[in-house]
């Protein structure tokens, strides 16, 4: 590896490419940060759109470029070109772990020499080089003073998301990103970036079960989870989030959407003094009103289960704030908000703006995360 980094950058790309792949594999992380610089000058644009119809050694080299720029797509583009090319090798790919090793019978590896032996080996190496990236990302991250906020919500309408993610922002997050998730859900690397997580439903998730897994390891990993009405909803498997959080994790039952009253929350001080490490959830929330709907759910909070803890309730004893604390591998807290994240602002359903709405969804996240961060509420 060193000699042919010597001849850096007389090499061509596809050289440089194949010494990558040989760091990814033996650890060489100093070598692979010289290799990257150097391919990034010799990567061309590709068309993702019209990648697939490309000639076989045209998809090969256009999963080199994107490795690059975007990990995910490389890896998930290497996964079809190999499944449509041989069928046969998707259960081995479906057994490939978090260290990038196949599992299984090696015999059964494509025939050394041949584009799928190359594809393979590509895809390989974009696993191995994706759990580095993930944990340095996320040691990294965890040592900066920011705190960062993905929104996960099959909501359709742009005002009601934009509306959430203003509310963050004005409370002192220092970045608040948007996957929607009637389309698509977010990957385990894309979640470990962020620090918490808050998910909401006004239509059908795309994959409710996988949301649920991914957002179950991201917990365990310590990216906190906060849930809000209608991602908890009963007799709607698509609204609701399944998957591992649901089976394992969610301190509260699922609940039908219940409203048409103006309710107020209220702390639940016998739970807070028992549990006085959850204060902080309510820190300067003294008033808000879920609107004149008071849109919710009629969730009830789970006993027996260990760490959960009702932190407050609506006006009509219904749970307003429920909080799963960490127990077992979980590092992060679920915590279940019954309500409707978006404001007045935008919507008659919503909690009314004024009040600590912003506030107590600030808390809710930075509570729940396991990173440290010096983030402080603005409003």
């Amino acid at each position: 590896i060193k000699m042919m980094l010597a001849l850096i950058p007389t090499i061509n790309y596809q050289e440089v490419c194949d010494v990558l792949m040989q760091c990814g594999k033996h650890g060489a992380d100093q070598e692979m940060e010289r290799c990257v610089p150097v391919l990034a000058a010799y990567m061309a644009n590709v068309d993702r759109a019209k990648t697939l119809t490309m000639p076989r050694k045209a998809i090969l080299n256009s999963l080199r470029h994107e490795a690059l720029s975007d990990m995910d797509y490389a890896y998930n583009l290497g996964k079809e070109y190999l499944f449509k090319e041989s069928p046969e090798l998707k259960a081995m790919i479906e057994k490939m772990d978090d260290k990038g090793i196949i599992s299984g019978d090696k015999t059964k590896r494509p025939r050394v020499g041949t584009e799928e032996w190359f594809a393979m080996e590509i895809l390989e190496t974009l696993a191995i080089l994706r759990n580095r990236i993930k944990r340095r990302d996320l040691d990294m991250s965890r040592n900066l003073p920011s705190f960062r906020i993905l929104l996960v919500c099959a909501e359709e309408f742009e005002d009601y998301r934009d509306d959430v993610r203003q509310k963050l922002v004005m409370s002192g997050c220092t970045q608040v990103d948007i996957v929607l998730g009637h389309l698509r859900n977010p990957s385990l690397e894309q979640l470990l970036t962020f620090h918490s997580v808050l998910v909401w439903s006004n239509a059908n998730f795309h994959e409710p079960e996988s949301l649920g897994d991914v957002l179950a390891d991201a917990a365990d990993e310590g990216v906190g989870i906060v849930l809000c009405a209608y991602s908890l909803k009963a007799n709607d498997e698509k609204m609701c989030v399944g998957g591992r959080l649901r089976l394992q994790y969610l301190p509260v039952s699922l609940g039908f959407i219940e409203g048409g009253q103006e309710l107020t929350l209220k702390p639940n001080s016998r739970q807070l003094e028992q549990y006085p490490k959850c204060k902080p959830l309510l820190e300067g929330v003294t008033d808000l009103s879920g609107g004149p709907e008071s849109m919710h759910l009629t969730i009830e909070r789970k006993h027996g289960v260990m760490n959960t803890v009702q932190v407050a309730d609506w006006s009509n004893r219904a749970p307003a704030v429920v909080a799963h604390l960490p127990y077992g591998k979980r590092k992060a807290s679920i915590i279940v908000w019954n309500c409707r994240p978006g404001s007045s602002d935008v919507s008659a359903h919503g909690w009314r703006s004024g009040g600590h709405g912003q506030r107590l969804m600030f808390n809710m996240l930075r509570f729940a995360t396991a990173s440290p961060t010096e983030a402080k509420c603005q409003v």
